[in-house]
């Protein structure tokens, strides 16, 4: 009876493992792992497909003799099986490629397919039906692109020059450089995420940042309307409108179980010009979803070439990514001769479809590394990976490190930070970049310091300074404050500072609002002429609420001294007017900022802003008091809201818009500047968000709207080869009004109350290199000034203006 029960227990093994066949599936060129090749045994209806990394096992109950392998774009090969049950099978690329269109008569199947798959897809987006949690894994090392003809011919090796010869042969046992991560995800409807970095290892680095890679190059789902590839925002193709944009086409079909795998090809129509992809679709007939993808750009950056894969399993009956792949390659990065490439492997586990989740589990944080992420052992490493490590990863961890600790790796990345950040961490202090050097009209060149501590001094507390000397107005300047942290979770921080310095006249300074360290809207900051010295001393506590909202309320006295001609009229009595210019202002006041569903990134060094899908909108209200000395009473209202965004097939629109009024009688310190960025005889540098073709300081206002549009469509409009220039459109418009406009003397200005307008078109990235290094891009722009205020003179009203920009 015990030999009946244990047979009956062991026979769907018999039935349905009796043969089994393992092997890897290869390129026979570059050894590159196949993803997703199709497998059928005895030219049967029974069939798999390799695994992402090329490796497939394949049972069956009865014995296998022949496996007949085909992939898009590789010859079909069929192998005679004997003895063998591990197999390494090669395959060649086809010496021709896909025709660019097929005849098709009557309707395409591959479109009713993917019609198929757009309308399952919301069902499918796991971000869009379900709450989760998963731990991942993720694997990333960089190497040279050798072509396997050399690295398996030892005379070939020999042929080549001395540097080539020691690279071919150190890579032989060698990464260039190679990471590792443990992460653990939460996800609940509809938008609530939190990811933590709990391991991180990185050969040369203590640093973790760099863990955060694996997260942000490709998209964790490949059904959303566009997917980001390296930061860059692509057409879907199965989106609804990606029937008319993307040609598909069946190029072979599989089997998986009692279900059909249809393998679809898809690029775009011919005549379509957009941010594509082209690659292939792996659908499973169960309930018409997305089993395997590879993508990767239509079109290739020139810097960076890359191609994703993904794989999908139905769990807990939902179809979800288990592993996601990502091979780039540096086309301007080379190890003696070869190309740099970098090859990174994220695994899913412990998945688990529709569990509890608290929202106490979630805050606006929605990425963040642990304190302890590199400092887990072995053992933690073992339990984690799917495999062990190779000796040649080993080897890389074992050199890179010793190599990192001699050059300190770790400084050369704190450089990199420090142009992301702002902020250079020398030990226990950071130094402030933006205090280094500067230029504007009125100081000419500002060469200074400023620094502040940092957690290795205390993670409660930050003190710090700076100082200044201007060489046109020859004058010093220089400043400290006090940071308390009172609770971390919700940013609640108390702040002193002081400072004597020099700011301009007529300009909202929002304490949240940075202008990023290499954007183009700093260039504003080389026309400033008009500076008032001040000398201000300021309370703030700072808090968050309502997760996207940031509070600030603060306390001021501030004492302005005028440097130029204006005066404002201030009564002293019946018959005394006094030429005013020095005042005291005392300030009490808020100042937020909402940026909706905004995601932040936490680091062991900082907290970092994400880009938002929503606007994000600034708002100041500050009331003048007469108390304390203070000469004016008033109050001040200032709104500014901007956004950048993406529309499919059309660019990438961005506005800016700022409205502002006062209620009381002020000097022009307090008044609204509209930003004229435009000075006749002289070499012009276009500046966003600004009045290209306005003077500066030639309008104030008591009461302001100014909008600013831009529309980049890229290279849609204009693609020859390599010559892809991005084209922008931009539009301003400005509206003021003066109240008390008899108080003010000495400078003349104008108002806008019949509306200023301009508009212009740029052509940006005609020159992309500086020094032979694609951080820059080169253009120029054409201004015109229309409207009520238009210049007598036409050709007054016409400006062009170089353009550049910096990118990382």
């Amino acid at each position: 009876m015990r030999v009946l029960f244990l047979l009956i227990l062991l026979s769907p093994i018999y039935l349905f493992g009796q043969y089994q066949i393992k092997g890897k599936v290869v390129d026979a060129k570059t050894k590159e792992a196949l993803a997703f090749v199709n497998i059928i045994a005895n030219n049967e209806r029974i069939g798999t497909t390799t695994g992402i990394d090329g490796n497939f096992t394949f049972n069956s109950p009865n014995p296998i003799k022949t496996l007949t392998l085909s992939y898009v774009g590789y010859e079909q090969k069929e192998i005679n099986l004997n003895e063998e049950r591990s197999l390494l099978i090669e395959m060649k690329k086809t010496s021709f490629s896909l025709a660019e269109f097929k005849v098709l008569p009557g309707i395409n199947p591959a479109e009713r397919i993917i019609q198929e798959v757009i309308n399952n897809r919301k069902k499918h987006n796991p971000e869009k039906s379900l709450n989760f949690k998963y731990e991942s894994y993720s694997k990333m090392y960089f190497t040279a692109l050798i072509d396997s003809a050399i690295l398996n011919s030892p005379d070939k090796i020999m042929e080549l020059d001395t540097n080539d010869q020691e690279a071919v042969k150190w890579l032989e046992d060698h990464h260039i450089f190679m990471m590792e991560s443990v992460t653990e995800r939460k996800y609940k409807q509809p938008d609530k995420s939190y990811e933590k970095v709990i391991a991180s290892r990185v050969s040369g680095l203590k640093n973790a940042t760099f863990s955060l890679i694996a997260t942000e190059i490709q998209s964790f789902s490949f059904y959303n309307p566009t997917l980001n590839v390296l930061d860059k925002a692509y057409l879907n193709p199965i989106t609804p409108n990606g029937i008319n944009k993307y040609l598909f086409l069946i190029e072979d079909t599989a089997f998986s179980g009692a279900d059909t795998v249809f393998i679809i090809s898809f690029r775009p129509r011919k005549g379509k010009n957009f941010d594509a992809l082209k690659g292939l679709l792996y659908v499973n007939t169960d309930e018409f979803a997305l089993q395997n993808v590879i993508a990767e750009p239509m079109a290739q950056d020139e810097d960076i070439a890359i191609k994703i894969q993904q794989k999908y399993e139905k769990i807990e009956g939902s179809w979800f990514p288990v592993q996601l792949n990502s091979n780039l390659t540096f086309n301007n990065l080379e190890l003696g001769n070869y190309k740099m490439m970098g090859i990174g492997k994220t695994y899913l586990k412990n998945i688990q479809i529709n569990p509890e989740i608290s929202n106490k589990e979630f805050s606006y944080i929605e990425t963040e590394i642990d304190i302890n992420a590199t400092k887990k052992d072995e053992e933690f490493w073992n339990k984690h990976r799917g495999d062990t490590l190779s000796q040649k990863e080993k080897n890389t961890y074992h050199v890179i490190d010793s190599l990192g600790k001699a050059e300190n790796f770790d400084k050369m990345v704190g450089g990199l930070e420090a142009l992301l950040t702002g902020q250079i961490r020398w030990g226990p202090i950071n130094l402030d970049l933006n205090r280094f050097i500067g230029y504007n009209e009125y100081e000419g060149f500002r060469l200074g310091a400023g620094l502040h501590t940092n957690k290795r001094v205390s993670k409660w507390f930050s003190i710090g300074g700076y100082g200044a000397y201007g060489f046109r107005d020859k004058d010093a300047k220089y400043g400290g404050d006090i940071d308390f942290l009172i609770h971390p979770r919700n940013d609640v921080s108390l702040n002193f500072s002081y400072q004597k310095d020099v700011a301009e006249p007529g300009v909202t300074q929002f304490y949240d609002f940075k202008i990023p360290l290499l954007s183009s809207a700093g260039n504003r900051l080389f026309y400033l002429s008009r500076m008032n010295k001040i000398e201000k001393v300021e309370a703030r506590v700072k808090f968050r609420t309502f997760r996207y909202l940031k509070v600030y309320v603060f306390g001021n006295q501030e004492t302005v001294e005028v440097t130029n001609d204006y005066y404002f009229k201030k009564r002293i009595d019946a018959n005394t007017i006094l030429r005013d210019q020095y005042y005291t202002f005392n300030e009490v006041g808020v100042e937020f900022r909402y940026a909706y569903k905004e995601k932040v990134i936490k680091t062991l060094n900082g907290k970092y802003p994400k880009k938002s899908n929503y606007p994000i909108i600034y708002a100041k209200i500050e009331q003048g008091l007469k108390q304390l000395d203070g000469e004016y009473e008033y109050t001040r209202y200032t709104v500014r809201a901007e956004k950048k965004f993406h529309i499919n097939n059309l660019g990438r629109p961005s506005f800016s818009v700022e409205a502002g009024l006062i209620n009381g009688q002020v000097p022009q310190h307090k008044l609204n500047s509209s930003l004229g960025t435009f000075k006749p005889n002289t070499f012009l540098i276009a500046s966003e968000n600004t009045f290209e073709t306005m003077l500066p300081y030639e309008f104030f206002s008591s009461e302001y709207v100014h909008v600013h549009f831009r529309h980049s469509f890229g290279s849609l409009l204009l693609k020859i080869k390599k010559f892809q220039p991005e084209i922008i459109v931009t539009s301003s418009a400005g509206f003021g009004a003066l109240s008390y406009e008899g108080f003010h003397g000495g400078e003349t200005f104008n108002t806008m109350e019949k509306g200023y307008y301009e508009s212009g078109l740029i052509m940006n990235k005609l020159i992309n290199k500086l020094l032979g290094v694609n951080l820059s891009f080169y253009g120029v722009g054409v201004f015109y000034r229309y409207g009520p205020y238009k210049l007598p003179k036409e050709s007054d009203n016409l400006t062009v203006k170089m353009t550049f920009s910096f990118t990382l």
